[in-house]
C-alpha cells in the first residue's frame, strides 16, 4: 500500500520543477542602470515630504559666551568676598538712592537718581524707571529687604563710541545693544552689579562706523582738521574691541524675584544713564 504514496509523492515533486522551468522561460536578469526597469512615483499623495527638515542649531555667539563665562568668573570671585566679609561681620550697611516698593525696599549704594515720571507710584508698582544723577552702577552694590529666597539677575543697553584727546562721541546712528541677563552674585539680600566684562556689542561694518562717525562730528560741529583726525583714528578698526572704541552702558535693568509670607514677589527696575 505503501507503493501508490510514494508514486504520487514522485508525481508532484515533478510537477513543481517543471513550473519553476516555465516561469523562467524567456526570462533575462536585472542590469543595473536599466531605465526601462526603474519604477517611479508619479502620485503627489505619496511624494510628500513627511519629516522635518534638518537645520542647524544656532550656536550662540562666541563673544556673548566668553562676555558670560568672565562675568561668572567675576561673580565666583565676588561671592566668595562676600562669603568673607559675612564670616568676618565687616559688611557695612549701604546708602544711596532708596525704593520703596509695597513689599520691599531696594537700594542703590552711592547712586542718586530721580523718577522720569513724576507721577510713578512705587507703592502700586511692579516697575520703576529713573534717570542716574550721580554715581555708577558697574559693580553697585544693592540691598533688597522684607523678601526671602531673593534671586536678581541684571542687564545693559550699550552704545558704541569713539574716543579721541579724552573726548567720546557716542555714534547715535548705531544701534543699541542689549547684553543677555545675568545672575548677580549674592548673599543674603545684598547683591552686587556686573562690571565692565558684561559690555558687549555686535559685529561692526566699516562702512557703517564710518558713515554713522561723520554724522555724529557734523552735530558737534567740529572743523574739517578735527574731523580728519577722529576718522583717521578708525582707518584700521573691524571690532568694537579695537582702538578707539568704547562700549557706553546707556541703561541698566534689574529683575527681582522673592517670596512673602508665601506669596510671589517680582520686581523690574530701570536706570537710564546720561550720557
Amino acid at each position: 500500500m505503501k507503493l501508490p504514496y510514494l508514486y504520487l509523492l514522485l508525481f508532484v515533486v515533478l510537477t513543481g520543477v517543471f513550473s519553476c522551468k516555465e516561469s523562467l522561460k524567456n526570462k533575462v536578469p536585472i542590469r543595473l542602470g536599466d531605465p526601462s526597469l526603474i519604477v517611479t512615483e508619479s502620485d503627489s499623495t505619496y511624494l510628500q515630504n513627511m519629516t522635518d527638515d534638518i537645520a542647524p542649531v544656532k550656536k550662540k555667539s562666541t563673544v556673548a559666551q566668553i562676555s558670560q563665562m568672565m562675568v561668572q568668573v567675576d561673580s565666583l570671585k565676588t561671592s566668595q568676598k562676600m562669603e568673607a566679609e559675612a564670616e568676618n561681620e565687616t559688611q557695612v550697611k549701604l546708602s544711596g538712592f532708596t525704593i520703596n516698593f509695597s513689599e520691599c525696599d531696594v537700594i542703590f549704594d552711592g547712586i542718586s537718581a530721580h523718577a522720569l515720571n513724576a507721577t510713578q507710584n512705587e507703592r502700586a508698582s511692579q516697575s520703576v524707571s529713573y534717570l542716574q544723577d550721580g554715581g555708577s552702577f558697574m559693580e553697585a552694590k544693592l540691598d533688597i529687604s522684607n523678601l526671602s529666597d531673593v534671586r536678581v539677575e541684571e542687564r545693559l543697553f550699550v552704545k558704541l563710541g569713539i574716543e579721541n584727546n579724552g573726548e567720546t562721541l557716542i555714534l547715535g546712528d548705531l544701534p543699541k545693544y542689549i547684553t543677555q541677563w545675568y545672575n548677580l552674585a549674592g548673599k543674603g539680600s545684598r547683591f552686587v552689579s556686573v562690571g565692565s566684562n558684561s559690555l558687549e556689542y555686535d559685529k561692526l561694518d566699516p562702512a557703517k562706523l564710518r558713515a554713522a562717525l561723520e554724522k555724529e562730528l557734523k552735530k558737534k560741529k567740529k572743523n574739517k582738521e578735527e574731523s580728519q583726525v577722529w576718522i583717521n583714528s578708525i582707518a584700521k578698526t573691524r571690532s568694537h574691541s579695537d582702538s578707539p572704541c568704547k562700549l557706553v552702558p546707556t541703561s541698566a535693568q534689574w529683575r527681582i524675584w522673592g517670596t512673602q509670607n508665601g506669596k510671589s514677589v517680582r520686581k523690574l527696575i530701570q536706570f537710564d544713564i546720561p550720557y
